[in-house]
């Protein structure tokens, strides 16, 4: 699942591009960046009133510019704050677990048990040290409020840094908009039981957002540094998310979290900027109306899918008598890009994603002894494929992921028909 959303992370393909042809140009400040110099002056110190009044002269004209790039106008102005980096810790620890359906050790605790990750110490200090080292400013919904964390420029004194911030703010006022018209707080909370629909809805969300960044950015250029930078920018910032490995403050963290970190801002991008080329912004208007519900549209830029297979009421799994009890029960839907990570996990290699591409439905009952709702969790996971043959070789390439385990934590994996199942029993409890 998802832990923080509408967040800008840093992607320095593009921007130390930009950086690099600003320094290149006249040491004169240019007439292009007048009036763009917030982080410089931003950069140290506290926080005082008279930055905060700067910061909303800057979001006022910074909304000018997404309406002029993006062709729709804000129904309201947008509320901006400064978050000084020594908060920004305290803030995304709240604002990572807030929204989950259990106590972070219990659903770290059911990514453990299915295969997502490996047991980690001081987990959640280290995502929070993941996501700070990414986050120069966020959106967030539920306040109707984004807020900058000024000391974070990339270069806070010149115009790179000018612009740098220039790009924040369209960034993070694209959410603002979005959430005009989409109301994300609502629709996000909505979502909290489904991971697949919900890094659905990010990735349009973080795709419309970065592409509109860029467009921003070619926009504020003089036309010499729009032709230095080529004539596809918006691929060198998907060049720059390539690699998940490269990402800052990711030692230590699963691999799980740092990818689908990535996830939304990659594969988002790619997924817009199709839909822009075919029909323009207007394309995106229509999206707002019948938006992704699952990875596999996002993985498919411009592909026209068949209606899904769903899974049958009964087969939609629920914990048993001996659970419903004694248990704490939460229920997910992992979607295609999380059964291809797991198939990945489990050493199926280049057939990972081909074998994920048969996803069709799926659904996951969570459960843990009440006394110990951090240990033991149990689940039952039912996937519904395109095929009984393809069903078979899910569960085949899914089964070694767990053969390595003590016996009491391997779950069973069995297909019949064109349904898998994976299951495992609750510490303490029989076998759903």
């Amino acid at each position: 699942m998802p832990l923080l959303s509408c967040a800008l992370m840093c992607t320095p393909g593009l921007c130390d591009k930009v950086a690099a042809i600003i320094r290149q140009r006249s040491r004169r400040r240019p007439a292009w960046a007048a009036g763009l110099g917030l982080l410089a002056v931003l950069a140290a110190g506290p926080v005082r009133a008279d930055d905060a009044a700067l910061l909303a002269g800057r979001v006022a004209k910074a909304q000018k510019l997404v309406e002029k790039v993006r062709g729709l106008g804000f129904r309201a102005p947008v509320a901006s704050a400064l978050l000084p980096e020594k908060e920004l810790e305290a803030v995304l620890g709240r604002k990572l677990v807030e929204d989950l359906p259990v106590p972070f050790e219990s659903y770290a605790a059911s990514l453990e048990a299915i295969g997502l990750i490996e047991a980690s110490p001081d987990l959640l200090q280290r995502l929070i040290r993941l996501y700070s080292r990414q986050v120069v400013g966020f959106y967030d919904p539920a306040e109707k409020r984004f807020y900058i964390v000024p000391e974070r420029s990339r270069d806070s004194g010149g115009p790179a840094g000018e612009l740098m911030e220039q790009l924040l703010l369209a960034h993070e006022l694209t959410h603002a908009l979005q959430d005009q018209r989409l109301d994300l707080d609502k629709r996000m909370k909505a979502l909290v039981d489904s991971t697949d629909a919900l890094l659905a809805l990010q990735a349009v969300l973080e795709g419309e957002a970065t592409l509109l960044m860029t467009e921003a950015l070619m926009e504020s250029l003089p036309a010499d540094a729009r032709e230095a930078l080529g004539a596809d920018p918006t691929q060198q910032v998907l060049d720059s998310l390539d690699s998940p490995a490269a990402v800052e403050g990711a030692e230590g963290v699963p691999d799980f979290f740092v990818k689908e970190l990535v996830f939304p801002y990659a594969a988002g991008t790619a997924w817009v900027r199709q839909k822009r080329r075919r029909g323009g912004w207007a394309a995106i208007d229509a999206v707002y109306r019948h938006l992704p519900s699952t990875t596999s549209e996002i993985l498919r830029p411009g592909a026209s899918l068949p209606a899904r297979k769903r899974l049958a009421a009964s087969d939609r799994p629920a914990p048993g008598p001996e659970q419903e009890a004694s248990a704490t029960t939460w229920y997910d839907t992992l979607g295609e890009w999380v059964l291809g990570g797991l198939l990945e996990r489990a050493g199926a290699g280049a057939e990972s994603r081909g074998a994920a591409a048969a996803w069709q439905d799926d659904r996951v009952v969570f459960f843990a002894p009440k006394d110990r709702p951090s240990a033991g969790v149990g689940f039952l996971w039912r996937i519904r494929a395109g095929s009984p043959s393809a069903a078979r070789r899910i569960a085949t390439l899914l089964a070694p992921l767990y053969t390595g385990r003590p016996v009491e934590k391997q779950p069973s994996v069995t297909a019949r028909g064109d349904v898998v199942e994976v299951a495992l029993a609750a510490a303490g409890s029989p076998a759903p």
